[in-house]
């Protein structure tokens, strides 16, 4: 096998650990002899990558958090700095995680090594000032939402749509069959998901919501089921003051909850998107504090917050924002669902479709590889230690 090029690989958060073994394991049908080296998890690792860093002790949530953990950063950041500067890999390539990632590039940027940004920090619809950072310190941006390209393109980026990498997602994890055995669910009660978002701050202002609206719908209509699929590392504590019956909490599995349900209530976030490529009717609900709510609406310049939305440019699927996210708007909403039946379903699943060719129908793998290896045939560079 001819020896391939040597590229350096960062992802620092578990999404961007699956979407960069993604496109290891597609590099690698391309270029066979190609070695990865980097910071990632254990989707890098499986994808044949050498994880110098691993991603635990990289990802982090909130202001709080990065500085109670800023010696590791510092620490882990310096480790990847070093590798990079003996390693002289063809090209970096960074996944997501920008605060973190931005300081790598204008490293790399320094040592010559050029920069191949995917999945970049979504400067369309906020901090647009990260805009020019992208045009200074990255050679490639691999973009994943099509309007993402002529956004950066007319603002001087490099940037090529490659798609998005939950379009092919089609089916849940799991058989409808499996998962309703796998937690003792009666087959013919209709069930509703109730998604209050990943993080502590998101799920403490919606699961009051969404458990009040639980709660109206099972008044109208007893036998309902009302799935909330826990993240990993929310505290308990979140469920004891705001969760409790009708709420039925599943650990994890929010796909096969969301992939199972007649209706879902999600709030808004990558879920909205996975929730319409999979066919679910949805309400889309978001709720902050006041104050978060009005910088939001300074920061982010988008007429529609739900990313079906974004991504058609129109209303194709109810939001629910802020003042308007109650418990009896989000049982209405979902009681309408639940009227339509079939019909409720046949327009979901003709949205989902939408959405899918609108995000290249889950080749952005593929993509990304082709036009990675392009970009390396036109920067070619000795590979190999630097010398000091």
């Amino acid at each position: 096998m001819a020896e391939g090029p040597t590229l350096m690989v960062v992802a620092g958060e578990h999404s961007g650990d699956r979407h960069a073994a993604a496109l290891v394991r597609a590099f690698a049908r391309r270029e066979p002899g190609a070695r990865w080296f980097g910071a990632g998890g254990p989707e890098l690792a499986s994808a044949g990558a050498e994880i110098l860093v691993p991603l635990e002790r990289l990802a982090v949530v909130g202001i709080g958090e990065v500085l109670g953990r800023l010696p590791v950063l510092l620490r882990e950041f310096r480790r990847l700095k070093e590798a990079l500067r003996e390693r002289n890999p063809r090209a970096l390539v960074l996944v997501d995680f920008p605060d973190f990632n931005f300081q790598l590039a204008r490293f790399a940027r320094s040592r010559g090594v050029p920069v191949v940004y995917y999945i970049t920090p979504q400067v369309w619809a906020w901090r647009r000032g990260r805009t020019r950072f992208l045009r200074d310190f990255t050679d490639l941006c691999l973009v994943i939402f099509p309007f993402e390209e002529t956004f950066l393109g007319e603002r001087g980026v490099r940037a090529r749509f490659v798609g998005h990498p939950l379009a092919g997602q089609t089916a849940p994890p799991s058989s409808r069959e499996a998962f309703l055995a796998r937690h003792r669910l009666p087959a013919e009660a209709p069930r509703l998901a109730l998604l209050p978002g990943s993080r502590s701050s998101e799920v403490e202002r919606t699961l009051p919501v969404l458990r009040e609206a639980a709660r109206l719908l099972e008044s109208r209509r007893p036998g309902c089921l009302f799935l909330v699929p826990w993240a990993p590392g929310l505290p308990e504590a979140l469920w004891e003051r705001h969760g409790g019956p009708p709420l039925l909490r599943v650990q994890g599995e929010y796909l096969d909850v969301l992939g199972h349900a007649d209706a879902a209530a999600v709030a808004s976030g990558t879920a909205t998107l996975e929730a319409a490529l999979l066919g679910i009717p949805q309400v889309i609900v978001y709720r902050v504090s006041p104050l978060t709510y009005l910088l939001g609406k300074t920061l982010v310049r988008l007429p529609r917050v739900g990313l079906p939305n974004v991504v058609l440019g129109r209303d194709a699927v109810p939001e629910l924002l802020q003042g308007e996210c109650t418990g009896p708007r989000v049982a209405e909403a979902l009681e309408g669902i639940l009227e339509g039946g079939s019909e409720a379903r046949a327009a979901a699943a003709r949205l989902g479709e939408e959405v899918r060719k609108k995000l290249g129908e889950g080749l952005a793998s593929a993509r990304a590889a082709e036009v990675l290896e392009a970009f390396l045939g036109e920067v070619r560079r000795p590979s190999g230690p630097c010398r000091p």
